[in-house]
């Protein structure tokens, strides 16, 4: 399914020395593999909660008792995850061991040299509704943010919105407001896939920003675009030193 990103390959796409990589792989993906399997996330535990959130995941999107609430595991991270640099970049390399050993090493200089300090990842889930005087379904969506250096972030954005933009797979999803270097693509409106598959990238100062959202239609990308707008509006408020 096209929206197989978690653990390291969700990383992977996060970061913009993958932009090829994930290109390849959304190009390459099997989109007629059988029916797709849904699952609800679990639900969250008290102590979970009330874990305070700090650092760079103090800027993510806080869950919510009503709409995006706690989605899925991210691969074997679980689904709120905070990892520092190192941890971070041995990860995205681990994800390349299945390249030839040219093009992985090629690669992990790549990602050497964006410079990552820190990684923050968290998935929301909805089971939709009537919102904005629309009827949407079930979705979840992922949320990466990854510090780096701030040109990395900045031109990484762009570029990977230029790849998307190149690609015939997608047409552009909704906009971003007050953020002109966010870009969101899914799938045309006219396919006949049963869900809905959408890519945000964008940056603010030294942030990478990389949403990716699933769900059965009609998709409520509206809602997507709407909390990807207050995540970006969050890093603003908070500025590049949280």
């Amino acid at each position: 399914m096209i929206a197989a990103s978690a653990g390291g390959l969700l990383l992977l796409a996060a970061v913009v020395g993958a932009v090829g990589y994930t290109v390849d792989t959304v190009r390459d993906a099997d989109r007629t593999a059988g029916a797709p399997v849904w699952a609800l996330p679990r639900a969250s535990t008290d102590r979970e909660k009330e874990t305070p959130a700090t650092g760079l995941s103090g800027a993510l999107v806080p869950y919510r008792s009503e709409g995006w609430t706690r989605g899925p595991d991210l691969g074997e991270f679980g689904a709120d995850v905070s990892l520092r640099g190192a941890h971070a970049a041995a990860l995205a390399k681990e994800s390349l061991n299945d390249l030839p050993r040219t093009q992985r090493k090629e690669m992990e200089k790549e990602i050497d040299r964006l410079h990552i300090t820190g990684v923050a990842m968290r998935s929301y889930a909805t089971t939709g509704g009537f919102h904005d005087g629309e009827q949407t379904g079930a979705a979840t969506l992922s949320i990466v943010l990854t510090r780096m250096n701030q040109g990395a972030a900045r031109s990484g954005a762009n570029g990977r919105n230029e790849v998307f933009e190149a690609l015939d797979v997608f047409e552009a999803g909704p906009s971003i407001k007050g953020h002109k270097n966010a870009r969101c693509y899914r799938l045309p409106g006219e396919s006949d896939e049963e869900l809905d598959i959408m890519f945000c990238t964008a940056s603010q100062g030294d942030v990478l920003v990389s949403a990716t959202a699933e769900g059965v239609r009609p998709f409520g990308a509206k809602d997507v675009a709407a909390l990807l707008t207050e995540q970006l509006d969050r890093l603003g408020e908070t500025g590049v030193a949280v």
